[in-house]
């Protein structure tokens, strides 16, 4: 029992120490995006976000020995995840902050996510969500809500920015849902070439579609590519996808809490973004029902 316990701990210890890595990484997806915006339209720049890490990913796929997926069934179930968690996603988060929204009030809204999994996941798979996490999940709501009205009320960002941000929302949280239910046994890095390739297809028909395709290639969009393609595309989204096999889905995207307050921190330290009193309050808010659906339980709730 002693070693049971033991081994408990230690992988206890390796899916926070991982699960705080994804949390940093992610934070700072928004400040990078914000970065390289002013010098490419954001269709344009997944499009290119999404080829490179495909074509990093795939060496590192054969490399390693990676099993694709084993039939088109299999297949089918990898491409519409990965459709709705990276180009669907991703998609809005670029147009939202292309249309103004700030880096920390994104990653505050995006914060609902929990909420929504919780809600989908107890209604139609089963998946238990204690009277603890859900007053968690209430109150990381609550917490947006108070960022969402200071932001359209006070600052008057324009409602197509938020209503990309909720698409993006709702995107991620099917996504995620759908990758648990159906890709849980397929290679994490197969998985992830598959759905960054096709994601390249959809948002560089998109942009061809629907934006003129100009790029001023400077400094800045050259580092906010290669972070995104390296540690994000790379790293993070590997990352999710293993902690998602580790645990209970509505405990694992409530990391999403922890977003807010670190990509809100970044915002301020590089582009002056600020909160008033109603968002700062906010932040407290769903930072305290991160805690409350994260942590271990301690015996029955």
């Amino acid at each position: 029992p002693a070693a049971g316990g033991a081994g408990r701990n230690r992988r206890g210890l390796l899916i926070a120490g991982a699960a705080l890595v994804f949390v940093l990484l992610w934070s700072t997806g928004h400040i990078a995006t914000k970065l390289g915006d002013p010098y490419i339209e954001p269709l344009k720049f997944l499009a290119i976000r999404f080829s490179l890490s495909t074509l990093l990913l795939i060496p590192i796929v054969l490399a390693v020995g990676g099993a694709w997926p084993r039939s088109f069934f299999a297949a089918r179930h990898v491409a519409l995840a990965g459709l709705l968690i990276h180009a669907g996603y991703l998609g809005g988060v670029f147009v939202a902050i292309d249309l103004g929204l700030s880096a920390g009030a994104l990653a505050v809204i995006t914060g609902l996510q929990p909420i929504l999994t919780g809600v989908v996941v107890a209604a139609g798979f089963g998946e238990r969500v204690t009277r603890r996490q859900w007053t968690g999940l209430l109150l990381g709501f609550a917490g947006v809500s108070l960022v969402v009205w200071e932001k359209a009320g006070v600052e008057a960002t324009p409602t197509a920015a938020f209503v990309a941000a909720f698409l993006c929302l709702l995107s991620i949280t099917i996504g995620t849902i759908y990758q648990k239910r159906f890709c849980a046994t397929e290679d994490i890095p197969a998985t992830n070439a598959i759905q960054l390739g096709l994601s390249a297809v959809a948002c560089g028909i998109a942009s061809l579609a629907l934006e003129d395709g100009a790029v001023e290639w400077a400094g800045e969009l050259v580092f906010a590519i290669g972070w995104q393609v390296i540690l994000l595309s790379g790293l993070a989204w590997s990352l999710f996808y293993w902690l998602l096999r580790q645990g209970e889905t509505t405990r694992v995207t409530s990391m999403f809490y922890l977003m807010a307050p670190c990509t809100a921190l970044m915002g301020w330290l590089l582009f002056g973004e600020t909160f008033g009193p109603p968002g700062a309050a906010g932040l407290v808010v769903a930072v305290a029902g991160f805690w409350l659906v994260f942590r271990p339980a301690q015996g029955a709730s």
